[in-house]
């Protein structure tokens, strides 16, 4: 038996995936987000491949929100045994300049702060000034020193 999709297939997985991305919400929890792309990539393959090739569409089983997604996230988990994943992010209210450095994240989790202000633009007039201060509160994170 040959389990190779073919190109219709093929294409329908592809408009399918795209599909599931334009649908699922983006959230600040990855695993989330990804088994929220599980699901409706599933639903939108089988909806696609019931419409347009009827005859190789395996039956669905109907399940709870949250079975399905602990199912998606255990096949994750699987696939990729060693990653790690950090659903800490850090918004930053008005103008952000340039990509957020990697500390920045870990520094802001230590302190509990979800949201900062980004005064990189304004190192060069005052270099001591902070890169970036918390919006509620007076924390204040510098770049790492380097040794």
């Amino acid at each position: 038996m040959n389990t190779q999709p073919n190109k219709d297939q093929s294409i329908i997985t592809q408009v399918a995936a795209k599909i599931a991305s334009e649908l699922t919400p983006k959230t600040d929890d990855v695993m989330k987000n990804v088994a929220d792309w599980v699901l409706a990539f599933d639903a939108c393959t089988d909806a696609l491949l019931a419409k347009t090739m009827p005859s190789i569409t395996a039956p669905t089983t109907s399940q709870s929100h949250t079975d399905a997604v602990a199912q998606a996230t255990e096949r994750i988990m699987e696939a990729f045994p060693n990653s790690t994943i950090q659903s800490f992010t850090v918004k930053v209210k008005g103008s952000q300049h340039g990509p957020l450095p990697e500390w920045l994240a870990p520094a802001c989790a230590a302190k509990g702060v979800t949201e900062v202000w980004d005064n990189r633009d304004k190192l060069s007039q005052n270099p001591k000034r902070p890169w970036f201060k918390a919006v509620n509160g007076d924390e204040a994170f510098w770049a790492p020193r380097s040794k």
